[in-house]
């Protein structure tokens, strides 16, 4: 039987394929942008619109993230308070 390959390996493999699939999209948008120099512009306007979603994304990620996990916290307390002053 052959093994699992470990994470490492997995992420990877994984991240040689998504680093492949960018630089053929990339020669395929360059050649396209050769043809038809508009296109360039909408790719332009595409990356930031998802730039602006990424950001977001973080912005509002790590608040929520730190607010939850402050609210977890909180209520963690809450029952060895009660049980500590019965």
């Amino acid at each position: 039987m052959s093994e699992r390959p470990s994470d490492d390996q997995r992420n990877s493999a994984t991240f040689a394929a998504l680093a492949m699939l960018l630089l053929i999209s990339a020669g395929i948008l360059g050649l396209v942008a050769f043809v038809l120099p508009q296109v360039l512009w909408m790719v332009v306007i595409a990356i930031g619109l998802g730039l602006s979603v990424v950001l977001h994304y973080f912005i509002w990620g790590r608040w929520l993230t730190a607010m939850l996990r402050d609210e977890e916290n909180s209520q963690q307390q809450k029952p060895s308070e009660k049980s500590h002053h019965e």
